[in-house]
């Protein structure tokens, strides 16, 4: 029975497959959904003339990056957990992952990234000066948490 269970288990590592999966659909389908806007926003431009306003072209192009910086998100993440957990994969030397610190860093960085492009939209749109002062402190500490967690973490 115990070595049953044990095969069972190792064999097991293989239900990470669904969340990779899942992961890479989604990678896709917000790939394509940035496509979407991105011409969305372009015809947008030449149809209506209060889309040649910079602050909402601005504020357009930055969600199109933010889905797509998203969408190559869930794909590292994706490949992460196939490689922790199922097998290795031809990727690239900087993509891939061995250890569940390694993959946590990245999710560190991606966060730090997305809630610099979430606090640029909001400057863009500047419309409560003291909110985007009080968001962009909030901000600040949370990144400054995350580098000062991996900074100790890095000298254990």
């Amino acid at each position: 029975m115990d070595r049953f269970v044990k095969a069972f288990v190792e064999r097991g590592k293989a239900i990470a497959v669904l969340p990779a999966l899942s992961l890479f659909i989604s990678a896709v389908f917000l790939g394509f959904y940035g496509v979407y806007l991105s011409f969305e926003t372009l015809y947008k431009v030449f149809t209506d003339p209060e889309y040649l306003d910079t602050a909402i072209l601005s504020t357009k192009f930055i969600a199109v990056m933010d889905i797509h910086l998203l969408s190559v998100i869930l794909y590292i993440f994706a490949v992460g957990l196939y490689e922790l957990f199922v097998g290795k994969l031809n990727v690239p030397d900087w993509l891939k992952i061995e250890s569940i610190d390694q993959l946590k860093a990245k999710l560190a960085s991606v966060i730090i990234l997305i809630l610099a492009i979430t606090f640029t939209k909001n400057v863009v749109k500047w419309k409560e000066p003291i909110e985007t002062l009080l968001f962009g402190i909030a901000i600040a500490i949370v990144v400054g948490v995350l580098i000062f967690y991996y900074k100790v973490k890095e000298e254990h």
